[in-house]
């Protein structure tokens, strides 16, 4: 029984081998990045192989994943939805940082809560799941509106009868939040409240929501702001990959 349990190790350790940055490998190479003897390596490929876990490229004889893979993975993308993926680790960050956590996404050109996690604390920020918002106010709105092209960004700031020197203002900050990864706000929307917001990717690399902590701005010193910030974007990543997201192995976001 421990054999077989050591052989399972040794096939995930494999699999794990395989990203995006490096689809295909040698024996030889999963023998230097695993340290497994080669004819156990070859032994576990060929059996994924015969069921259809694992091809080989002919020309070079690399391995790669098969099509079975591919099958048990649109599993589980049809199986779990974005709140399903986000609210395990939103419940966790509002223990931690005893704030309001919020799920966002854009509906007809405004900013929906689909998901929320209220704070424990007696004086806290309240949202609604259902509520709606513009795009451009606050840091809920901003990050989701941040990730669409210029041409989205400048007709929904149209819509609001927003005039062009301030459509230019918007545009440029809506800029440097996608550069950044993440927006923070302080009394934007809601007087004498901060927002930490940062966007959620789905697995083709887009951005389909945006994770947001929002609370009381007394308790947002500056002293605590960037663990604030890193806490709020492992949450946002974390939820991005539970959803079938995945990083490129330099820590770039992935664009298709």
């Amino acid at each position: 029984m421990a054999e077989s349990i050591k052989s399972v190790e040794k096939l995930l350790r494999i699999l794990n081998c395989f990203s995006l940055d490096k689809k295909e490998w040698s024996i030889k190479e999963l023998h230097e990045e695993t340290g497994f003897n080669k004819s156990t390596i070859y032994r576990l490929l060929v059996t994924l192989e015969q069921h259809g876990y694992m091809e080989q490229n002919p020309v070079n004889q690399k391995y790669y994943l098969g099509f079975r893979f591919f099958h048990l993975g649109s599993i589980v993308q049809n199986s779990m939805d974005l709140r399903q993926a986000a609210l395990p680790v939103m419940k966790r960050l509002a223990e931690e940082t005893k704030e309001t956590i919020e799920l966002n996404i854009i509906d007809q050109n405004q900013r929906i809560c689909i998901e929320k996690v209220d704070s424990p604390e007696t004086v806290r920020n309240f949202v609604r799941v259902g509520e709606r918002n513009p795009l451009h106010l606050g840091a809920s709105g901003k990050i989701l509106l941040a990730h669409l092209d210029k041409e989205s960004q400048r007709d929904i700031l149209r819509q609001y009868g927003l005039d062009e020197a301030t459509q230019d203002s918007l545009l440029q900050e809506l800029d440097e939040i996608r550069k950044e990864g993440y927006v923070v706000t302080r009394g934007e929307r809601v007087p004498g409240s901060f927002a930490v917001a940062v966007p959620i990717w789905d697995h083709t690399g887009q951005v389909v929501a945006g994770l947001t902590m929002a609370g009381p701005i007394q308790r947002l010193g500056d002293a605590l702001l960037n663990d604030t910030i890193g806490k709020v974007k492992q949450a946002g990543m974390e939820i991005s990959e539970r959803f079938g997201y995945m990083k490129t192995s330099t820590g770039e976001v992935r664009h298709e």
